[in-house]
């Protein structure tokens, strides 16, 4: 067994047994990595709930309650809800009762050293959501695979916009994204690795550079990590400049699109694709009609 461990951040308490459950039943019974179910507030204090959650999936479940908060020099009316000129904000699809998701794109855009976590004791890690599930047996082990891959992460789920076309929602969570790359390779004099970031580089018309950033950026969702790379001098120059930026609070920036930007900028390449939702092992909204929106932090 590798020295692994699996990452889930959860508030959906109706979704993460049939989650887990499903994921031993699937895969972990033939190794029994670790899960960390991570959360805020006291969603999972309840020892009785604990009980019965890790008898129910048969896992070793390890919970573990983390802290949150708006990060200073970040105005209220610039958090991401209250950008009434967005469609995304405007429809009502994204309110203040959503608050916990920008905490949550905080969390998984900060993993390695976030306070309260226990990665530093690994070598790899895989991250799923709460409402997924695993639908038939998978047939490798996912950290063995990326143990012998010279990437250094790997994605159960790699979306190509060529095949599924951002929509308006989509371009609504990427404001300020592409000035933000442009400017971190020129004020850190990176020479791009990859025929998409150079590409990006090009002058062009405001028009012109939106369409081939969004109709050419693939992302992916659903991470298997070498540990390694979060204590890379790159990934720190990276990740510290995404949070000085304030991009996910500001605009609801997520990891499915900074953690490829990441790879192609100082790798020149994109995380290696498993194909495991695209292979029908494994789905990752198969229990949002349990529950769909995750219940929101206190504060």
């Amino acid at each position: 067994m590798m020295n692994a461990c699996i990452n889930l951040l959860s508030a959906r308490t109706k979704c993460l047994p049939s989650c887990l459950k499903s994921l031993w039943d699937h895969w972990n019974y033939r190794y029994n990595y670790p899960v960390y179910v991570h959360y805020f507030d006291d969603i999972y204090d309840d020892p009785s709930l604990r009980k019965e959650i890790k008898e129910f999936s048969q896992c070793d479940v390890r919970f573990l309650s983390i802290p949150y908060e708006i990060p200073e020099g970040i105005p209220e009316e610039e958090l991401f809800y209250n950008r009434k000129d967005l469609w995304y904000v405007n429809s009502g699809q994204f309110t203040i009762a959503r608050k916990g998701f920008l905490h949550m794109n905080k969390f998984f855009n900060n993993l390695y050293g976030y306070p309260n976590t226990e990665f530093e004791k690994y070598d790899y890690m895989l991250s799923i959501d709460d409402e997924a599930i695993f639908l038939k047996e998978v047939p490798y082990d996912f950290f063995e695979v990326i143990k012998g891959r010279p990437e250094p992460c790997g994605a159960i789920k790699v979306t190509d916009p060529h095949s599924k076309k951002p929509h308006q929602g989509v371009f609504d969570t990427r404001v300020g994204m592409i000035e933000f790359v442009l400017d971190h390779i020129k004020q850190n004099n990176l020479e791009p690795k990859c025929d998409f970031i150079k590409e990006l580089c090009q002058p062009k018309s405001t028009n012109d550079l939106f369409n081939f950033f969004h109709s050419n950026l693939i992302v992916a969702d659903s991470w298997v990590f070498k540990t390694s790379m979060f204590t890379t001098p790159e990934w720190k120059q990276w990740s510290d400049a995404v949070n000085k930026s304030g991009g996910i609070y500001r605009y609801r920036w997520g990891d499915c699109e900074l953690n490829y930007l990441f790879l192609l900028i100082y790798y020149g390449e994109g995380p290696y694709d498993f194909k495991t939702v695209d292979e029908g092992y494994h789905d990752q909204g198969g229990l949002r009609h349990i529950e769909n929106y995750a219940p929101s932090v206190k504060n």
